[in-house]
């Protein structure tokens, strides 16, 4: 393979999407730190050779930059292949509400090239995409929809970790929104909500917003502080649910039918210890935390799951079995 066409090949791979631009003197330096001898006025006449061919733009400005033209289609050597497409075309269905606006923007060529191969090959890979679906566990709902400036600003923050001003609307409080400055650590999504993990202004314990709900954000020049030893596994673990008590329950219920066989296969904890009872009945020992999450869970299952203790949760469920009965018998 010759070295022009090494050269230029290295060249087409340093040159950014647009908007962003890359003037002759970095793609020279850049060249150099492959190894590449050459002099900054041959890089200079392959930039507008291959502009001949490829779609490559440059401007006016001093010194000059060039990138390839918004909306030009992805170039790979050697091709996409199929398993590559059906990632792509995944990433595409379900991480629509997850990933900045301007990353989607930037990776609509390869979005593009994926569609371009699954429509030209009906492969058993492509065919992926029409038997694979991703469906909450829980009672499907609309998602709530997130004003896209506002989530790439509050993206922007994250990745270049900035401060940000926010103005948000508190669902439990009922007040008015206030705006305050908050230092993001991350993101979370929980049944098709996106929350922010931050700390507000100069408190060190994390929170989370609901993303939806922020009205306006703006992003400051600080720099945003991460508390010391925070862990985001264990403030979600800690955090998400709704908290009814900050100490943990011991959990006994006993289960039956299906229910038992879900539960082996899926513990509710690593402590869980099933044991059966009789024929109809599994006892069902574990550590859970003190949610409303637990509660809906426990609601969720009916008559097959009866808490036999705490006695406290034992006597709350049963007192809401005994208020629907005389709801329903109205």
């Amino acid at each position: 393979m010759s070295d022009t066409l090494i050269r230029q090949w290295a060249m087409l791979r340093t040159i950014p999407r647009f908007p962003k631009r890359i003037d002759a003197t970095t793609i020279h330096t850049r060249l150099e730190d492959m190894g590449m001898s050459v002099s900054l006025r041959t890089v200079q006449r392959d930039l507008y050779t291959l502009a001949e061919t490829f779609p490559l733009n440059f401007d006016e400005s001093k010194p000059q930059g060039w990138c390839w033209r918004e909306g030009a289609s992805q170039l790979e050597v050697p091709s996409m292949d199929a398993h590559a497409a059906l990632t792509f075309n995944l990433v595409e269905q379900y991480m629509q509400n997850l990933l900045p606006r301007s990353t989607l923007s930037h990776m609509a060529p390869w979005f593009d090239a994926a569609q371009g191969v699954a429509n030209a090959q009906a492969s058993t890979v492509t065919k992926w995409q029409e038997k694979l679906r991703v469906i909450p566990h829980s009672f499907n709902r609309i998602p709530t929809q997130i004003d896209p400036d506002i989530q790439a600003t509050i993206y922007r923050g994250l990745l270049a970790e900035k401060q940000l001003e926010v103005t948000y609307r508190a669902l439990s409080t009922g007040t008015d929104a206030k705006t305050y400055p908050l230092h993001p650590l991350g993101l979370v999504v929980m049944e098709q909500v996106v929350y922010l993990v931050c700390t507000v202004k100069n408190y060190q314990n994390a929170r989370f917003l609901a993303v939806h709900r922020i009205d306006a954000a703006r992003l400051l020049e600080e720099d945003a502080k991460r508390p010391e030893k925070f862990d985001m596994d264990a403030f979600i673990s800690r955090e998400f649910g709704i908290r009814m008590g900050d100490a943990p329950l011991n959990l006994t219920l006993r289960v039956r039918g299906i229910l038992s066989k879900y539960l082996a296969e899926t513990p509710v904890a690593h402590d869980q210890v099933m044991t059966p009872i009789n024929d109809e009945w599994t006892q069902i020992n574990v550590t859970v935390p003190d949610t409303v999450q637990l509660r809906m869970w426990l609601r969720s299952m009916g008559p097959d799951a009866v808490v036999m203790s705490p006695a406290f949760l034992k006597e709350q469920l049963a007192a809401e079995q005994a208020e629907l009965q005389r709801l329903y018998s109205e």
